[in-house]
């Protein structure tokens, strides 16, 4: 593979420092659930771009993706476990975000099984081709929690409901093979941007300009990097490659009024009948 960004594949984007001896940066765009070329690209790229370092669209809390794949537990036992904590987290006013997190997880868990796939592999296979090449890691994503949060900010009352409600029904109830089969991240994204405008801009525009800060942070001090990131933030990163990002905004979680707990601790209480259900299903099939 040549270096020159002429030369280079139509699925990986070339971006260099604008400063006299700043480095280059690489992006290998991906989905994550369903991309069956996603490990074999990225071991490719880090193979014969052989940068300096190599960066995961990870946070130091889903570091557990780069886990070797282990069969996980009982989806009962899985729910219980949940339930438990999210109504311990709600007293302190983050149940929701676990919630939402939690429904999330389990969204993306059942479109790569459906789809005879596992959410992370690219990742995995990235990281253990950096070890091979003596690349330094980065895990360069914001804090899951925080843009959680910031999600759940954007949200009124009820189309945090119907979020949830959505997340809910694609990882619990039969939506057939060929739904899960032709969808992508970036389809299911797009899809739910539409129905919640709100969604988009923390969970994509915000992650993009946050991630184009950090590589640009190490990019402008020479380094060769590789990024592995979604599809769905190649072009955002490109669009705020240049600009003079506020990082601390980005990281900012917005504060909650006594109404607004309140509020919460009522939606709250409507999602956990959903996954009490879900428990109830586990146990009784």
């Amino acid at each position: 593979m040549s270096h020159d960004p002429l030369s280079l594949p139509d699925w990986i984007t070339c971006l260099r420092s604008p400063k006299r001896n700043g480095g280059i940066l690489y992006i290998v765009g991906t989905n994550h659930v369903a991309d069956y070329k996603a490990e074999a690209r990225v071991q490719k790229a880090i193979k014969e771009l052989k940068p300096n370092l190599v960066m995961l669209e990870l946070c130091k809390k889903r570091k557990h993706l780069l886990d070797s794949e282990r069969a996980g537990p009982h989806r009962g036992g899985n729910c219980c476990a949940a339930c438990m904590n999210i109504c311990q987290l709600s007293l302190t006013g983050n149940g929701s975000v676990a919630l939402l997190g939690y429904l999330m997880s389990q969204y993306l868990r059942r479109v790569g099984r459906e789809s005879n796939t596992t959410p992370g592999k690219e990742f995995r296979a990235a990281a253990k081709e950096a070890r091979r090449q003596r690349a330094s890691l980065i895990l360069g994503d914001r804090d899951f929690t925080i843009t959680l949060m910031r999600i759940w900010a954007r949200l009124g009352s009820l189309e945090r409901i119907a979020l949830c409600w959505k997340l809910f029904y694609g990882a619990y109830l039969d939506l057939g093979f060929n739904y899960y089969r032709k969808l992508s991240t970036e389809d299911s994204i797009g899809l739910m941007g539409e129905q919640f405008p709100g969604l988009l801009e923390p969970l994509v525009s915000e992650r993009d300009a946050y991630m184009a800060h950090v590589l640009r942070y190490f990019v402008d001090q020479g380094e060769t990097i590789v990024a592995v990131v979604g599809g769905a933030h190649v072009k955002g990163i490109q669009k705020k490659w240049k600009d003079n990002i506020d990082v601390q905004k980005l990281l900012t979680v917005p504060e909650r009024g006594i109404v607004g707990r309140y509020s919460e601790l009522s939606v709250v209480a409507i999602l956990l009948a959903m996954l009490f259900y879900v428990v109830l299903l586990a146990f009784y099939r």
